[in-house]
């Protein structure tokens, strides 16, 4: 690279090797730059469209692809950020680096609903688990917003053919789905009139063992063949549980309690929520009608004081933010075309004294 070609060398040992190896050192301090930066006689403002390299600018702007790195040393954010993203590629990172959910609520967390507790919607409850539950990773108790990993695991399977000429339990397999470790059996016995236990050759129900976790979308259930050659084969469906949260539910919690069929009643504890959103449209803060930053008011039972149609507070989302901080990178200072050269050939020369 260009730029480095007259860096002074100096003998280096890279990771476990036994010798030195020459090479530039990188190190090397020059404030040439510095010195003109603020000078608006050497620069001129300048805004970077959309699918813009740094090489590419520095051929536009100098007839040489050599003097991109003039754009992050003449401007700080450049060091410290990187260049600018597409803004396809914003909503991109936004959803990698925001991949939870977001649950609202301006009701008190003092105190209790601590990072990494689970969480469920207990309204739903029945023998096969919980339609909602959740692990907490952060709380931002001046936003109201609890943040979390939704735990989509297989609620339960439902037989659409129980299937004929199994003189043994079949093997029942969960597959796809995005997830990982769902297990279940199939359940061959069922009770007659006489309330004995008695064992078909169909298939009465599938029991989850496992629910696991990390599924995107319904998995498929494969159950093997009956044993018998005239036999027929059972086919089921699964059920997951939900990513999202329906608004104004009430969620619960029991610290360490992480499975919410073996929770305490005494021991249960409830928070009233508003919303679940997306983590990259949650609110990273609020603007006030100035579009300055500020805070939300905490109430006096601890919770945050619902301002929608009080003041104008405007929530500014995580995904907004990014934008708007990939926007503010997209405005630069460069050096006006006359002057750039003179700067490239002064600063390689005070790297080769």
């Amino acid at each position: 690279m260009s730029f480095f070609r007259n860096f002074p060398l100096i003998d280096y040992k890279f990771g476990n090797e036994t010798s030195n190896t020459i090479f530039q050192n990188l190190t090397t301090y020059i404030d040439l730059i510095d010195q003109v930066a603020d000078d608006v006689s050497f620069y001129e403002k300048y805004y970077i469209k959309d699918n813009t390299r740094p090489d590419v600018l520095s051929y536009e702007l100098y007839g040489t692809t050599d003097l991109y790195w003039t754009f992050y040393l003449l401007n700080t954010k450049l060091r410290l950020q990187g260049w600018p993203l597409n803004s396809s590629e914003v909503y991109d990172w936004a959803k990698k680096i925001y991949p939870n959910r977001v649950i609202k609520t301006t009701a008190p967390m003092w105190g209790e609903f601590y990072i990494g507790d689970i969480i469920a919607d207990r309204n739903n409850l029945d023998e096969f688990g919980t339609q909602y539950k959740a692990k907490i990773l952060d709380k931002s108790y001046d936003l109201g917003q609890i943040v979390v990993e939704p735990i989509i695991d297989v609620k339960s399977i439902t037989l659409t053919e129980a299937g004929s000429g199994y003189t043994s339990p079949p093997t029942v397999t969960i597959k796809g789905g995005g997830g990982t470790g769902a297990t279940a059996q199939a359940v061959m016995t069922f009770l007659n009139a006489d309330n004995e236990v008695e064992t078909s050759e169909t298939i009465q129900s599938i029991a989850i063992l496992t629910g696991g976790e990390g599924y995107t979308r319904i998995p498929e259930v494969v159950i093997s063949e009956p044993n018998r050659p005239n036999g027929t084969q059972a086919t089921a469906t699964a059920q997951i549980s939900g990513f999202s949260l329906p608004r104004n539910t009430t969620i619960y919690t029991q610290a360490n309690q992480p499975n919410p069929l073996l929770w305490d009643d005494d021991l249960v504890r409830s928070l009233i929520t508003t919303n679940s959103v997306l983590q990259y449209n949650a609110a990273h803060h609020y603007n006030d009608a100035d579009g300055n930053f500020t805070d939300l008011i905490i109430s006096s039972n601890g919770g945050v004081e619902n301002r929608d149609g009080v003041v104008p507070f405007t929530a500014v989302s995580n995904l907004e933010n990014l934008i708007n901080v990939n926007e503010d990178l997209r405005n630069i200072k460069i050096f006006r075309p006359n002057v750039a050269s003179q700067v490239n050939a002064e600063f390689q020369k005070l790297l080769r004294n």
